[in-house]
């Protein structure tokens, strides 16, 4: 499982992967390829106060303030 940032930069996916929606199919499963796994198995937004330091503020990767979701992706071999 990944636990990433998932700021909204005005293309859409974002919030297709934070909602779950099958759009979101696609850059799920690139991130996992992106990992050396075969497939995204399932992704879905989760509350940031349930991770606790896992997602960094104010650095690259990170969110910017409290505005930004946070995704789970779940990757098979």
């Amino acid at each position: 499982m990944f636990i990433i940032a998932n700021d909204g930069d005005g293309y859409g996916i974002d919030r297709c992967l934070a909602s779950g929606d099958r759009c979101g199919a696609a850059a799920a499963n690139a991130y996992c390829r992106t990992q050396e796994f075969a497939q995204a198995a399932s992704y879905r937004k989760v509350d940031r106060g349930a991770i606790t330091g896992a997602i960094p503020a104010g650095r690259a990767g990170g969110c910017s303030g409290n505005t930004c979701d946070v995704v789970a992706i779940i990757c098979t071999r």
